[in-house]
């Protein structure tokens, strides 16, 4: 039998004291699993099963192991340490000594709230001795006090073709809203016609995919490929100024004046000389990047899918073929930049999307590698030029941002975490100032000052606290607690007050992106207690704190739409976020009727139309219960009233991504879906009880009439948008006369189902009635797309209500694979997880 050591019973807290003094091994377990002999997972300060347990307060560690913690380490709760890029860097005041870490101040206030439980649990027994002692007014316990919540995560698939998103993840906050799915299938038992207009959605689908599987290994990326690819130069002119427009102004990728000197001679060499294969890949994926960001002209559809979207995918396709015959044994500047464009490109596209967070990984670790993220001062020799450090930065902070952003829209840890880095941010300098000659840096301009490095400038400053963010929110040990939301909290809205005011007009996009990756944070941090307002007034601020930055998220989107501006909303998904989370927070605060036990089946499907169905779960038994404005509290009331139109704003801006690349469109019928689900008046007085519990087999003694009206009212709304988004599309086909388009307006021609009482949608937007207007519109439509004037049929449509969103995305946009997930069949061929 094995006895413990005396260096183990000198240090344990049941211990005696140590007998030899021979030195022996650290116990790395906490004392209270060691002498239960569990497992423990050694997460300091409290282990994940003493957490579980409830026994925080007995979770303890070797002291020579606290003793020998660095103040760096890479440990997930214990205090990695994100090498601030700031520390050194004296233009904006820090130093090492006066910039704490935020994951060490994450440790220090863990180890406070230990001492308080314990000095609380402390006082509750010296209480318990004295039955006769009078009560006092903080007997009360507000650890105790704190809900628990489960872990928001998305995890589906079989077998390995599995996906799992995080916390952070958009879709796991979809995930956790079971009453939206209920609502859904609710809905679409209200038209058959729904399930062919997927059929044939599917059947174009399957046939591109066919075609795109074929044409691949045609696609070797040579370097005649490339140059093949390049548009003329009068094409080129108008990509490459609307690039630097948009996107210079914030991810630093290229030196311009570096660019327009390269630009000029490719255009001016000779036929003879070799022609730069990098510079030309480098407009080729200038030109994807801006492909459908020209709003000049309309938008044609090839099916689902705009045509500048398919272009820039096929370029996209290429160079990444010309990218992986490169040499990564001798690095170069060339490449860093190309990699950073093909990113850049990917995201605004929406192409290639599941797999946004290993690429951009992929690109970080090379990074690394390189030594992007040390100081370059430090090199020895000095070979570095004073041009090339402040490249390196450049490159350094914009791949960082767009890992960092893509871990959290994955939900996934961001590799920055743990990472020493301490590479200075970039100057605050034009492009002028700097030159590839210059011997000695320029003094950089004031931080007021706003240059095109003005974005990646200020973002360093809230970097650490973004990294810190995202790696405690997608740690289910995490343990945060309502006090931690609110320091946060306070330490966002202290940096959002603190950024610049730019009148510059080149200042709209990094303005509204430094705001925009802080705003994102406060909704991911009070959305689980947004959700509990009603239920408790302490948490009515998180309600309010979630509308003020859907709001301030939404008024940003709008601003830059109006100018021309709709880059930041093609490759960053905000308005999704937003939507999705308000919804779920003012579904949860909003009035019910008392309902019965009984859960919602799934309504039989239409027996004159097929339903493909998917392997997988069996439908969500999750009830619906149809949500009213609240009466008893005025504030609930009218913050749920604002967040009504609050979600109409965001479909409109979601509608308008979705016009202008052809995806999305699975959010986008999640969104009309949620809108349509939203209370939009009080609890009827003459339903003072309730109305039965959604199910269609019902046998309960309410009368059945009162909620099928109700559902068909709120389901209608959201599924009339599908068709007149459906119509869209159709119209603005490039070639009406394909398959898919004629078979498409066949199913829509027959759109309706008079047995469930539905609305004619065909009829209400040709200003007739009955189904032969419908096949009129159908006809018309296409007219208007063959005359070249879709702009005019696209504009159709556009005040219906809420809108809906039609679901023909494909999971590479989607980030995420559905299959399994209980949504309806109508929708089970989006969510089937193509790898």
């Amino acid at each position: 039998m094995s006895t413990r050591s005396a260096e183990s019973r000198s240090n344990s807290p049941e211990g005696e004291a140590g007998k030899r003094a021979s030195k022996k091994r650290k116990v790395l377990s906490c004392y209270a699993c060691r002498n239960r002999k569990m497992k423990c997972d050694r997460v300091y300060p409290v282990c994940g099963r003493c957490q579980k347990t409830g026994r925080a307060d007995q979770c303890t560690y070797d002291p020579r192991l606290l003793e020998d913690l660095p103040m760096h380490d890479g440990h997930p709760d214990g205090g990695h340490a994100v090498g601030l890029a700031l520390a050194n860097h004296s233009t904006h005041g820090f130093s090492p000594d006066t910039f704490p870490s935020d994951s060490v101040a994450w440790k220090l206030r863990t180890q406070e709230r230990r001492l308080e439980l314990l000095e609380r649990k402390l006082v509750k027994f010296e209480g318990a001795k004295d039955p006769l002692a009078p009560a006092r007014f903080d007997d009360f316990d507000a650890e105790e006090a704190e809900p628990e919540f489960k872990e928001a995560m998305m995890f589906r698939g079989k077998a390995f073709k599995t996906q799992f998103m995080g916390t952070t993840s958009p879709m796991s906050v979809l995930g956790q809203f079971d009453e939206l799915q209920a609502f859904t299938r609710e809905a679409m038992a209200i038209d058959s016609s729904m399930a062919r207009i997927r059929c044939d959605f599917k059947a174009f689908r399957n046939r591109r995919k066919m075609t795109l599987k074929e044409q691949k290994p045609l696609i070797q990326g040579k370097d005649a490929d490339i140059v093949a690819l390049v548009p003329s130069k009068a094409a080129c002119d108008l990509h490459v100024q609307l690039y630097f427009r948009t996107f210079e102004n914030a991810h630093r990728i290229l030196h311009e004046p570096t660019f327009w000197k390269d630009y000029r001679a490719f255009w001016d060499h000779r036929p003879e000389d070799e022609v730069p294969v990098s510079f030309a890949t480098t407009l080729v994926l200038i030109v994807a990047t801006t492909k459908c960001l020209f709003s000049d002209h309309e938008t044609l559809f090839l099916g689902d899918s705009s045509v500048e979207r398919e272009a820039a995918s096929h370029l996209i396709d290429v160079c990444d073929t010309w990218l992986s015959r490169q040499s990564r044994k001798h690095l170069t500047l060339e490449l860093f930049q190309l990699l950073c464009l093909s990113l850049l490109a990917k995201k605004v596209n929406c192409v290639k999307m599941k797999q946004d967070w290993v690429n951009t990984g992929e690109v970080l670790r090379l990074a690394i590698a390189s030594g992007l993220h040390r100081n370059s001062s430090q090199l020895a020799g000095g070979r570095v030029s004073e041009f090339d450090k402040e490249m390196r930065r450049r490159l350094w902070a914009t791949t960082a941002e767009l890992e960092l952003q893509s871990s959290l829209d994955s939900g996934l840890q961001s590799a920055l975490s743990g990472l020493y880095f301490d590479t200075q941010p970039p100057t605050n300098l034009p492009d002028e100032a700097l030159t590839p000659e210059m011997e000695q840096a320029p003094a950089g301009r004031p931080l007021d000052a706003f240059t095109t490095s003005s974005y990646l400038t200020h973002s360093a400053q809230s970097l650490p606290l973004r990294v810190h963010l995202n790696q405690l929110l997608n740690n289910p040990t995490a343990n945060l607690q309502y006090s931690d939301i609110l320091h946060y909290d306070n330490q966002i809205t202290s940096i959002l007050s603190s950024l610049p005011t730019w009148s510059d007009p080149r200042a709209p996009i990094p303005t509204a992106i430094l705001s925009l990756q802080l705003h994102q944070y406060l909704l991911i941090l009070h959305m689980p207690y947004a959700k509990l307002a009603s239920t408790n007034p302490r948490y009515t601020y998180s309600f309010t704190a979630a509308i003020t930055a859907t709001s301030s998220i939404l008024t940003l989107y709008t601003t830059l739409n109006t100018a021309s501006l709709p880059a930041p909303s093609f490759f960053r998904n905000d308005i999704f976020r937003a939507a999705i989370t308000l919804s779920q927070i003012v579904y949860h605060n909003s009035a019910f009727s008392p309902q019965s036990s009984s859960p919602a089946p799934l309504p039989p499907p239409s027996t004159d139309t097929p339903i493909l169905t998917t392997p997988g779960p069996p439908p969500s038994s999750t009830p619906l219960r149809i949500p009213y404005l609240p009466t008893g509290n005025l504030l609930l009331s009218t913050l749920c009233t604002t967040s009504t139109s609050l979600l109409s704003t965001a479909t409109s801006l979601f509608e308008h991504k979705v016009m202008r690349l052809g995806t999305g469109y699975m959010e986008y019928w999640i969104l009309c879906a949620a809108s349509s689900l939203m209370p939009c008046s009080p609890l009827p007085p003459s339903h003072p009880t309730s109305l039965p519990t959604p199910s269609f087999t019902s046998t309960s003694h309410h009368p059945p009439s009162l909620r099928l009206e109700e559902i068909r009212q709120r389901g209608s709304k959201a599924i009339d948008g599908v068709t007149r988004l459906c119509f869209r599309v159709l119209a603005l086909q490039r070639d009406p006369s394909a398959d898919f388009a004629e078979k498409l307006r066949s199913t829509m021609a027959t759109a309706g189902s008079p047995e469930v009482g539905k609305r004619d949608v065909l009829g209400e937007v040709l200003g007739g009635g009955g189904l032969k207007g419908a096949d009129g519109l159908a006809e018309a439509l296409v007219d208007f797309a063959k005359q070249g004037q879709g702009q005019q049929g696209g504009q159709m449509g556009m005040g219906g209500g809420g809108g809906g969103g039609g679901a023909w995305e494909g999971l590479q946009d989607m980030q995420v694979d559905m299959s399994g997930w209980t949504f309806p069949d109508f929708w089970a061929w989006d969510m089937g997880g193509d790898f």
